[in-house]
């Protein structure tokens, strides 16, 4: 799940202050033993930030300090034309993209309970973090967008333009780890239309068959991103602001409130540790 703005007050100074240094944190004694990871586990970070529509902070100043020549040439037409954009960002966080991540525009604290305004309270976190532990070969999922009742959707195939419409619709990525040889970490991420309700299919799995509870989905292999990390880096997921009705802008356009007004979204994925990696020290108390 991810977590509010308010539970990431003692994360995210760390995050942009030190980048990719050790996290030095009070040794506090404890009669529970630390969590430790599996000899192949990998931890990540999943950040989503908010803004309203069209802020030139999330499409032009952000992507000035990212890497988007990471990806190959052909790959990155292909993402553009479907309305994404991708980029890889060191272990030290640019300015921009630190000011979006900056906690000064803390929610406003409660007052007296006739002033509160029940719309804002309703309104879902500006910055959202989730901690997530995977191991290699292993599927997990990063949820995009909201769910679309009914969602069209304009592809290219064969040189052609088709459409369909998906109902209940909601845009993932799916995420595969594989740990390199140099202690950095690839990371494979594929755009995924989930829809209508849950069903039961076999499914292929290292030759063999069970029977798996799941929404039907359409996977766009295609576009899948494929970018090597080094520990304390992230991968930056966005859409193109021009791109109005590609999947780009429906995995990153959400409306949002009462008013239903469009806000823009950025995901970005870091990479926090593997087991055979000491550059990032795992908290071993709380934190003053």
């Amino acid at each position: 799940m991810p977590l509010p703005l308010g539970r990431l007050s003692w994360f995210l100074p760390l995050l942009l202050a030190t980048g990719c240094n050790p996290l030095q944190a009070r040794k506090v004694e404890s009669p529970l033993r630390p969590t430790q990871m599996s000899p192949d586990s990998i931890a990540l970070e999943i950040l989503s930030v908010r803004l309203p529509h069209g802020e030139p902070e999330l499409n032009v100043k952000v992507w000035e300090e990212v890497d988007e020549q990471h990806l190959p040439a052909e790959l990155r037409k292909r993402l553009a034309k479907s309305g994404f954009r991708v980029g890889i960002v060191g272990s030290q966080v640019p300015g921009n993209l630190a000011k979006l991540l900056d906690l000064k525009d803390r929610p406003q604290a409660m007052g007296d309970p006739q002033q509160i305004n029940l719309a804002d309270v309703q309104e879902p976190p500006r910055v959202t973090l989730r901690h997530l532990q995977t191991r290699p070969g292993q599927r997990s999922e990063i949820i995009a967008s909201g769910v679309y009742e009914r969602l069209p959707v304009l592809l290219a195939e064969g040189g052609e333009l088709c459409g369909q419409t998906y109902n209940q619709a909601q845009g993932v990525f799916t995420l595969v780890v594989t740990p390199q040889s140099d202690g950095r970490v690839r990371l494979e991420l594929t755009p995924e239309l989930h829809h209508d309700q849950m069903r039961q299919q076999w499914v292929g799995d290292q030759a063999m068959w069970r029977l798996e509870t799941s929404r039907p989905k359409r996977v766009f292999d295609d576009l899948r991103i494929a970018a090597v990390l080094s520990p304390g880096s992230m991968l930056l997921l966005g859409s193109q602001p021009d791109r109005a009705g590609s999947l780009g802008h429906d995995f990153f356009m959400e409306g949002v409130g009462q008013d239903n007004r469009m806000e823009q979204k950025l995901i970005l994925v870091r990479l926090c540790q593997t087991q055979h990696d000491d550059l990032i020290a795992p908290p071993t108390g709380k934190l003053p």
